[in-house]
């Protein structure tokens, strides 16, 4: 006897409009050497969530802890060369 299926038409998301084409290429990922662990406290870690959160929401493009802290980083040492 064949086993029921589920309806899982309620949980589908319907697809939104055609991305843009700029959107469709793959970037090329980064050949990362290292590795870099970073302890936060609890209510730290829920600020960075709250913080990308609300980026994802102002600007509709998502951002990744691993993106946030990497640019602010690499802004940081871009700064500190110019001095």
């Amino acid at each position: 006897m064949a086993r029921p299926k589920g309806d899982l038409a309620s949980l589908s998301v319907p697809k939104g409009d055609a991305l843009p084409a700029e959107l469709h290429t793959a970037k090329k990922a980064k050949a990362y050497e290292h590795s870099l662990s970073l302890r936060l406290t609890a209510e730290d870690y829920r600020d960075l969530r709250r913080y990308t959160a609300e980026q994802e929401e102002r600007t509709g493009n998502r951002l990744t802890h691993q993106a946030l802290i990497e640019g602010l980083l690499l802004t940081f040492l871009a700064d500190h060369k110019k001095q």
